[in-house]
């Protein structure tokens, strides 16, 4: 775990992208795995000690009504469509930037400021990549995931962000790390692994709150 570890983290200081693929080992993808639950875990927990867990959550709702439409968006349809929007960009291709953009109509709700923030930034990469003047990959790899995170305040339906606007670095602060790692991820192994490990990270999430949930 710690070699695994350690490649993330010289990832994050100095991120770039291989020629070729290969296919994630099992024992790497099982310590990014253990890495991610052992920030995000403790990070929840401190959240809840704060009181951040007063909002109404999406996730309770669909738990009441249909407990396995929140299994089949959390592990198939999110990763489907979030891997492809966020993460396929990151590597400067015009066609993965306009895919980016055509999918990310999906997404459209409530919450359109965030899409409209992913919109600029997609369009001014596409903008940078058609002049042939290649991002910055750390910058956009931050940029992406920050973007990824704050698309995630739409779980909350009671949330007012007049006023509690400084929680929302808070609140989503989970999700942006999951970001970086997806990143990692899709850039050393492709975006078939990314999808792969949003999906099975979501279901170790969500698939235990199916089968225990009483409400």
């Amino acid at each position: 775990m710690k070699e695994t570890f350690t490649n993330l983290r010289n990832f994050l200081n100095a991120p770039k992208s291989v020629e070729s693929y290969s296919t994630i080992k099992i024992k790497e993808f099982i310590f990014l795995l253990l890495i991610t639950f052992a920030i995000v875990i403790p990070y929840a927990l401190i959240l809840e000690a704060a009181g951040m867990d007063q909002f109404d959550h999406m996730i309770e709702d669909l738990l009441k009504s249909n407990k396995w439409l929140l299994v089949g968006s959390a592990v198939l349809i999110a990763p489907l469509l979030e891997e492809p929007i966020y993460r396929l960009h990151l590597d400067f291709k015009k066609s993965s930037i306009w895919w980016g953009i055509g999918l990310s109509l999906l997404l459209i709700s409530e919450v359109w400021v965030p899409l409209a923030l992913l919109w600029i930034w997609l369009f001014f990469l596409l903008f940078m990549v058609s002049r042939g003047n290649k991002p910055n990959l750390k910058l956009t790899i931050f940029v992406s995931s920050a973007l990824f995170a704050i698309v995630h305040l739409g779980n909350f339906t009671d949330f007012d962000y007049g006023t509690y606007f400084y929680w929302v670095p808070f609140i989503v602060g989970a999700q942006f790390l999951i970001g970086l790692v997806l990143s990692y991820i899709r850039l050393n192994y492709g975006i078939k692994w990314s999808i792969i490990f949003h999906g099975v990270y979501n279901a170790i999430l969500v698939i235990p709150m199916v089968y225990f949930y009483e409400g």
